[in-house]
Order: C-alpha cells, then structure tokens, then sequence
C-alpha cells in the first residue's frame, strides 16, 4: 500500500469518525434534554405532595 492509499484511507476513517461523533453528539444533547425534562416534572410532582 502506498502512502497516497494510506493517506487516502485515514481520511475516508477521519470523516467516518467525525460523522459518528457528530451523531453521538446529538444523541447527548437529546438524553439531556430529556433527563431535564424529567427532573422538571420528579420536582414538580414533589412540590404538589
């Protein structure tokens, strides 16, 4: 394998991991938004006991 291949490769797995990363990002921007929402209603529901 020559190192343009090899060049060409590690930046085909550079682009495959920022898109993964970018992915799981959003995916933890949504669990936390929903874990704030559960909080809100625990805290709520706490205060109307």
């Amino acid at each position: 394998m020559g190192e343009t291949e090899r060049i060409a490769m590690l930046e085909q797995e550079n682009a495959k991991l920022k898109e993964e990363n970018r992915v799981l990002l959003s995916i933890v921007t949504q669990m936390k938004v929903t874990l704030d929402r559960l909080l809100d209603r625990y805290i709520i529901s706490e205060k109307a006991e």
